[in-house]
């Protein structure tokens, strides 16, 4: 069992959530969700940090139970590096090492990936697109976007854009 700490960054809101994994299944224990503060990424990355001392504290876990930190955003992203480039629905989020940010103060591994690839892997590793070889995810929130499982394997691209349909806001 695996306990792991997924952080969902949006233009209008965030979302961190407890999971844990055993086997192939995953359970969301508990989820805080917050308006993602206006242009200031610091302001929101530690909102991130007490909600999730405050999701270790109401579920009665310590931090060393948690495995790892996943973190899904709009891109542009360099995943790679960790880095939030300068997505179009987080102005202020320019150049922001959100992983060494995080990896950092709580003393975790952090991973950051473009939030329709982390969905289109949840759903091909948990959900809908469980037991597929090729697969599309769409998002649509602030904006749109995509995921691609090619072959088994999630498909990002030379520069994490590959699927991406665009960076447009669909709606103010």
């Amino acid at each position: 069992m695996s306990r792991l700490i997924g952080i969902d960054i949006g233009g209008t809101k965030c979302a961190v959530s407890l999971g844990e994994t055993e086997g192939e299944t995953l359970s969301i224990l508990a989820k805080k969700i917050f308006a993602t503060p206006n242009r200031d990424p610091n302001a929101a990355i530690q909102k991130i940090i007490s909600s999730i001392w405050e999701l270790a504290r109401e579920n009665r876990f310590d931090a060393e139970e948690i495995s790892a930190i996943g973190i899904a955003c709009g891109g542009p992203l360099d995943s790679e590096r960790g880095l939030v480039l300068s997505p179009p629905n987080l102005p202020g989020w320019v150049d922001v090492p959100i992983t060494d940010m995080l990896t950092a103060r709580l003393g975790l591994p952090a991973a950051l990936c473009n939030d329709a690839n982390a969905c289109a892997l949840a759903e091909w590793r948990f959900g809908a697109g469980k037991g597929t070889r090729n697969m599309v995810f769409l998002t649509f929130g602030t904006g749109m976007g995509a995921g691609l499982i090619l072959d088994g394997r999630l498909y990002a691209g030379t520069c994490d854009a590959a699927g991406e349909i665009g960076h447009m806001r669909l709606a103010p």
